[in-house]
């Protein structure tokens, strides 16, 4: 017995069974790929509502980035700059450079960086003459003197913009690693 499509509707309203037969399995087929394409149009809808935010927010946060890169990159370039000028004219005394991980390991070193730049530029006015002149008598404490000078300007300013950039470089490296790590899982995810 063939049934139409309206007596099987009639017969699901009034809860007999219906009889499973290729047609109305072709109905039911047809009936959830339409709910499926009404799926997809929402979400495309939706989809479409959001995309300028999603683009809004994904330019604010490259623009976040180039800043602080750019930021990173100026403080620790013009740190080293003043942090190299000492050891280019022959003080031997500076510090090594610090390793910076992330932000707390940046800003660690910024303070030690700021600290030490003041006092070994404070101090090096008296200890250089002095190693000079044991070194080398008096013409040791004449460039032992012109050194402590020269540090006393250079290895504060060093100071200063390693405070400055190393927790901003630390920031950046931070944001960096943590980019990585999604890229890396996505790649994983992938796989």
């Amino acid at each position: 017995m063939v049934q139409t499509t309206n007596e099987q509707a009639q017969l699901e309203a009034v809860g007999s069974p219906v009889p499973e037969n290729n047609e109305s399995s072709n109905i039911k087929k047809v009936e959830t790929d339409a709910a499926t394409r009404r799926a997809d149009a929402e979400h495309k809808r939706r989809r479409a509502f959001c995309s300028p935010i999603l683009i809004l927010l994904g330019s604010l946060r490259s623009l976040f980035a180039g800043m602080i890169s750019l930021s990173a990159s100026a403080g620790q370039g013009m740190s080293k700059f003043y942090w190299h000028i000492p050891v280019l004219y022959g003080d031997k005394t500076s510090r090594e450079w610090p390793e910076i991980t992330g932000f707390k390991s940046g800003c660690a070193a910024g303070g030690k960086s700021l600290f030490y730049g003041f006092y070994d530029g404070i101090t090096g006015v008296v200890t250089l003459p002095y190693k000079g002149a044991r070194g080398a008598g008096i013409k040791g404490f004449g460039i032992g003197v012109l050194h402590g000078i020269g540090g006393l300007f250079f290895k504060p300013l060093s100071g200063i913009w390693a405070f400055i950039g190393h927790p901003i470089f630390g920031l950046h490296k931070h944001i960096s690693n943590r980019e990585h790590g999604r890229q890396q899982q996505n790649l994983l995810s992938v796989v």
